[in-house]
Order: C-alpha cells, then sequence, then structure tokens
C-alpha cells in the first residue's frame, strides 16, 4: 500500500478506500478454503465455491493471495520431507505453529504435492496474480476459475 501511495515515514499518505478498491487489496472474506478445495483436488467443490464469488472478479486477487499464503505455508514443511524427514515427525515439530483444525488437510495436501510441483503451482499463481493486477488477462473470474480448476484436476492425479 505504501508503494502505490508513495508514502514514506518522511512523507506520510493517509489509506483510503479508493487505494484499497485500486489494488485490489480486499481484506474480507476467508478464501483459504477456495485454495483448500483447489490443492485437495476437490474439483467439484471448487467449481460451487468460484459460482458463488462476485462475476466481476474483484475477489479473484484475495483467493489467489489465500492460495499464495497456503503455498508458503506448505513449501519448507514439503522440504523437510522431500530431505528425508518423515512426514509425521515434521507435522508433530510444528507444534501450535499449525492451527489443530488444519492438521488434517495439510496432511493430505503434503500427501499430494512434492517441493517441485508446490513451486511450479506457486510460479503459476504469482504469474496470474500479475497478469490480473496488469489487466491483460481473460475477464479475472474466469482466469481464477481456470487456474484453480488446473490446479485441482492436477492434485487429483496425485
Amino acid at each position: 500500500m505504501a508503494l502505490y501511495l508513495n508514502a514514506a515515514p518522511v512523507s506520510p499518505k493517509d489509506l483510503g478506500l479508493e487505494a484499497l478498491d485500486a489494488v485490489g487489496a480486499d481484506m474480507g472474506g476467508d478464501f483459504l478454503g477456495i485454495a483448500d478445495l483447489a490443492l485437495t483436488g476437490d474439483i467439484r467443490s471448487v467449481a460451487d465455491a468460484l459460482s458463488g464469488i462476485d462475476s466481476s472478479g474483484k475477489e479473484a486477487i484475495p483467493i489467489i493471495r489465500s492460495l499464495q499464503r497456503r503455498l508458503l505455508m506448505l513449501a519448507p514443511i514439503r522440504s523437510r520431507i522431500d530431505a528425508g524427514e518423515r512426514p509425521q515427525a515434521v507435522m508433530t515439530s510444528l507444534g501450535k505453529s499449525l492451527f489443530w483444525k488444519d492438521k488434517p488437510i495439510v496432511e493430505k495436501m503434503l500427501a499430494m504435492w512434492d517441493s517441485a510441483s508446490l513451486a511450479r503451482v506457486s510460479d503459476r499463481t504469482g504469474s496470474l496474480e500479475r497478469r490480473l493486477m496488469r489487466g491483460d488477462s481473460p475477464p479475472a473470474a474466469e482466469a481464477l476459475g481456470e487456474e484453480l480448476v488446473a490446479i485441482a484436476r492436477q492434485a487429483r492425479r496425485r
């Protein structure tokens, strides 16, 4: 936000709703569930969830960022497993840093994805986010839907 507003410690700027709208930083809504559905290969539920979002695509960036947050959480865990640590030992070592209700779904995702695949999905979602922010892609809702369904298909094959 500071970059967008051209703000600095010596020249602070007020953050208004116009700036939030312009950058696509709608902070409302919990979109992690949609990301989890895609990463676990639940294509039907991804489609159902996407049918419930705003067709204007204003929720696309927050959904992508939720997916990126989940990928950033999974990557270091998966790299430890790829390095030879037992999955259960890695999960136990996370302690309270992983919310107890998320443990089953995280374990499922870790079993489905290796580090290289997580990196490819991360690259693709970053590229999609940049295209949406620049406006040089199909409508946001369509582009998001295509990407999430592609991720879900890839997960399902695993």
